[in-house]
């Protein structure tokens, strides 16, 4: 398995708009992106330089971003590293042991597949994996 990068970053947050003030009006991020998936889950994409924050929320208990709000308020909620074959890397990662998501695969925000792993079988920590949107596994450089 080969990671090209972090792709983004995602806070969970107990208030969307309280935590939008800080990325977009505190910090001056410029949005990219606002949804809201078919599971309820509201989400805006700031871009930072080379890096993405998403900001999610959903206030069901039964939603990934509600529970984790419910067991510990707004915070860091996963890290989405992008990946060259996903399929690839999800059956390396089963040979080890890990788990995904039973909400996983899935197509993500940038409209690509995604899987989350079993925080489980990763020490505790809700991981995404993307695929690449580049066949080649490069990116176009960041203009300055």
């Amino acid at each position: 398995m080969k990671v090209n990068r972090v792709a983004h970053i995602a806070v969970a947050a107990e208030r969307l708009e309280a935590v939008q003030a800080v990325f977009g009006d505190l910090l001056g991020l410029p949005v990219l992106k606002e949804d809201r998936f078919a599971s309820g889950t509201r989400m805006a994409m700031y871009e930072a330089g080379n890096l993405h924050v998403e900001v999610l929320h959903n206030a069901a208990p039964d939603s990934l971003p509600g529970a984790f709000v419910q067991a510990r308020g707004s915070g860091f909620f996963h890290i989405c590293l992008e990946v060259d074959d996903l399929a690839e890397a999800l059956a390396e990662l089963a040979a080890k042991g890990v788990r995904i998501h039973p909400r996983s695969p899935r197509h993500g925000a940038a409209g690509h597949p995604v899987a989350f792993l079993d925080p489980d079988t990763t020490g505790g920590l809700l991981l995404e994996l993307a695929q690449s949107p580049h066949p080649d596994g490069q990116h176009p450089a960041h203009p300055a």
